[in-house]
């Protein structure tokens, strides 16, 4: 967010002559990006129960998006991209996507526990 504000910032400070509509409104639509990002990235929460782990995004629930819940039973494979990214995978083809930045070692290691007969893969199945 704060760099593409910079690039805002020092783009108006060229000075007025050299200040043209369409990069400016380029760089403006850049920043309202970043921040709509910021604002949906922090709206995950991640719930578990004995039955199963629900997704859910604040923000995206204002608009109707509501979260949906994943069976323990139904996850057959656990992927795990760099550390900082699971990707659960049921049978029947959902996926769910785990990328907690706060509580990410916790939420793994609660989904690893409550999941031993599906596969691991990625960084996983390197350890």
């Amino acid at each position: 967010m704060f760099g593409s504000a910079a690039l805002v910032f020092d783009y108006l400070s060229k000075g007025e002559k050299e200040i043209e509509a369409l990069p400016l409104t380029g760089l403006i639509l850049l920043f309202l990006g970043t921040v709509a990002a910021a604002a949906v990235q922090y709206g995950d929460h991640i719930y578990f129960s004995e039955d199963g782990v629900m997704y859910e995004n604040k923000l995206l629930k204002l608009f109707g998006r509501r979260g949906s819940w994943m069976r323990w039973e139904d996850i057959v494979e656990v992927r795990e991209i760099r550390k900082r990214i699971l990707i659960l995978l049921s049978h029947d083809g959902r996926r769910m996507l785990v990328d907690a930045i706060l509580g990410y070692a916790i939420a793994r290691n609660e989904i690893l526990r409550r999941t031993p007969n599906a596969v691991f893969s990625g960084t996983i199945a390197d350890e």
